[in-house]
């Protein structure tokens, strides 16, 4: 035991020795000797002693930091600020009290100049994504310079981390954005025509589905932006009008009818973005893949908002045009397979008059549904008054195919159904008559 108590002295000894070594770097840094400082540290760094102490590394990170800002050293600069980086980071890990710092503080401070510096001409050059890069450094050691009283006034540094939260937002890096943007918000800092940074975050908590910080990030932005309409929008209002495409709308309007099952705007807004893709496509626009997927979710919410607000009368009319569209694109087919059959007379075989009725039966089904929910909604009509004019229009076109309809399925009808169908295609058609 008492041998290694010795040669433990012995180390520590060595180790005590070798730390005088720094201190002719010290003394050419403190009279910014920089020429040399660098060559004393070129002699001495070549010794893997000298790592040994975190001095060793702030000394490091001193002189290449410095290298990072000389003019005349300009193409090796990228290299010396890594490499100070690098090293102020093993610093930190060493001695995380960093106690040195009141010794070398040029040193970090000369690292956030040399990454604010460069990010900036990153900016400029439209090179984002090495912008940020360089400005999550710039917040990092702009933090130790606060925390450490150097150069930099606290609590943080705005410019920082307006510019890391500005760029991670540009390069799509949503959640490290707000983590800059809530720093910034949180001590409602305030640029009197730029609330960038608090619509960033109530699209980002909007888009989580995050309705306590929505709301938080909201008020915080109607406190300070009080002109600003955006301010005043809704969760739904941004599902709909922040979505980049009709995926992201509907992902973002099923997260919200989701944790809010009974909101009658959520869901018919959901029902209303998938009717728009699906019945009001742009001409020659081709069916989407997930078409019976779709349409079921957009059936399922329009019968929920329906169901939820059974006197509102947007739900049944959008059911309603999406069965009719279904029906017209259908006719085609029957039409066609119906002159095949009379055209083949009575040659016409077993397989041809099958693929007529199965055409029809597709046609009619469709219509059925339309049918259905237009004589919910010519009920709801048949008791305003006065109806305005949107709604005239809407029951002149439902009563038209209603009576067209009832005529169609009455052609083949017999006995009492019969009957009741040309009742019916009379009725209709006399409203339609009479609203036009």
């Amino acid at each position: 035991m008492k041998k290694l108590f010795l040669i433990g002295v012995a180390v520590m000894s060595a180790a005590a020795g070798y730390a005088q070594k720094y201190d002719g770097i010290k003394a050419a840094l403190l009279t910014n000797n920089l020429a040399e400082a660098h060559k004393a540290y070129d002699k001495e760094s070549t010794n893997e002693k000298f790592f040994s102490k975190p001095e060793g590394y702030i000394i490091k990170t001193y002189l290449f930091a410095a290298d990072a800002l000389d003019s005349s050293k300009a193409a090796d600069a990228e290299k010396n600020r890594e490499e100070a980086f690098a090293a102020f980071s093993k610093y930190r890990e060493m001695d995380p009290s960093m106690k040195d710092l009141d010794t070398y503080k040029n040193a970090p401070y000369q690292l956030y100049a040399a990454y604010f510096n460069s990010g900036v001409a990153d900016i400029n050059a439209k090179n984002y994504e090495a912008a940020y890069n360089k400005f999550k450094n710039v917040v990092d050691l702009s933090d130790v310079l606060i925390a450490k009283k150097i150069n930099l006034p606290g609590p943080i540094d705005t410019n920082a981390n307006y510019y890391a939260g500005i760029l991670a937002e540009t390069v799509k890096k949503t959640d490290e954005a707000a983590k800059y943007n809530t720093r910034l918000a949180d001590l409602k800092v305030h640029e009197p025509k730029d609330s960038t940074i608090y619509q960033s975050l109530v699209r980002y908590y909007a888009a989580k589905n995050d309705d306590a910080n929505f709301e938080k990030y909201k008020a915080l932005g109607k406190e300070l932006y009080p002109q600003s309409p955006f301010f005043s929008y809704n969760k739904l209002d941004f599902a709909i009008g922040g979505s980049s495409s009709f995926e992201e709308k509907v992902a973002n309007l099923e997260k919200i009818v989701a944790s809010t099952p009974d909101d009658y705007n959520a869901n018919l807004a959901l029902g209303e973005a998938i009717f728009e893709k699906l019945d009001r496509s742009k001409e020659g626009e081709a069916k989407p893949a997930n078409y019976d997927e779709l349409e079921g979710k957009m059936i399922t919410a329009l019968k929920k908002a329906s169901s939820i607000k059974s006197s509102e009368i947007q739900p049944i009319l959008l059911m309603g045009d999406h069965y009719m569209s279904k029906a017209s694109s259908l006719e085609d087919a029957m039409r066609a397979a119906e002159k095949e059959l009379d055209g083949k007379g009575a040659k016409a075989t077993a397989a041809d008059k099958q693929k007529y009725a199965d055409a029809k039966k597709a046609y009619v089904d469709e219509y059925a549904l339309a049918a259905e929910n237009f004589e919910k909604a010519a009920d709801m009509l048949s008791k305003v008054n006065p109806l305005d004019n949107v709604q005239k229009r809407q029951y002149y076109i439902i009563a038209g195919n209603l009576a067209q309809y009832y005529f169609f399925i009455g052609q083949d009808a017999k006995g009492a159904d019969k009957a009741k169908y040309n009742a019916l295609e009379k009725k209709y058609d006399s409203l339609y008559k009479s609203l036009k």
